[in-house]
């Protein structure tokens, strides 16, 4: 069974609200069954966005983040340097500072983004993060966002977050409305989540792209 493989998890997301999106009801799922959740982000979130009236500043946010990954018992990794939004890119430096992290927590399993997105920081983080968990036993992406890719995510592993959606919903409550894009970014997201609880059955479920996993 996969869960058994599973002690210590990095979920890492390329903005702030990332990894409650993408993993936020798996993380308290996992927490609740004893293993070690860590949350990392990669960059500020400092976003000025005028075509769209979005701006988003690092110290709110990151005040935000705090309360929202302690809704869901994940230990943020408050002293990784982030880069700034939008400038996230690939390089052997920033892949070796995540694998380092990777080392020095003994993770065994990664979650972060799929690897093809129309954000570019969603697409640099993927190819930073999974790069430095080659090692790792599970590796799992998410989409985060709800763009339309030429390269379709289409998740294949599930993990039910039934008991936990509530928690999921008060989690991402804790962002102000400039991280709810379109002032319905989070509510997409959880009516995503109940799609896939219909599909497998349940209420509420999680979808990944498996990358690698053992069991």
């Amino acid at each position: 069974m996969l869960l058994q493989n599973i002690n210590n998890v990095l979920i890492a997301g390329a903005h702030f609200d990332d990894s409650e999106l993408g993993a936020g009801g798996t993380a308290l799922k996992l927490r609740t069954m004893g293993k070690t959740v860590y949350k990392l982000t990669l960059t500020d979130n400092v976003t000025a966005y005028k075509q769209k009236n979005i701006f988003v500043d690092f110290s709110s946010s990151k005040k935000q983040s705090a309360a929202a990954a302690a809704e869901l018992g994940m230990i943020e990794l408050c002293d990784f340097e982030p880069v700034e939004c939008s400038k996230l890119c690939y390089n052997t430096q920033i892949m070796q500072r995540v694998e380092q992290v990777i080392f020095d927590l003994n993770i065994d399993t990664l979650f972060t983004h799929f690897g093809t997105d129309m954000n570019q920081d969603h697409v640099e983080a993927s190819r930073i993060c999974v790069t430095a968990a080659r090692h790792c036993a599970n590796i799992f992406e998410f989409q985060s966002n709800g763009y339309i890719l030429d390269n379709v995510f289409y998740p294949t592993y599930f993990f039910d977050i039934s008991r936990y959606i509530d928690q999921k919903k008060k989690a991402l409550s804790n962002y102000s409305s400039e991280h709810n894009r379109l002032n319905r970014l989070f509510e997409t997201n959880i009516e995503r989540n109940h799609i896939w609880g219909y599909a497998n059955e349940v209420e509420y479920a999680e979808g990944f792209r498996c990358v690698k996993c053992l069991s």
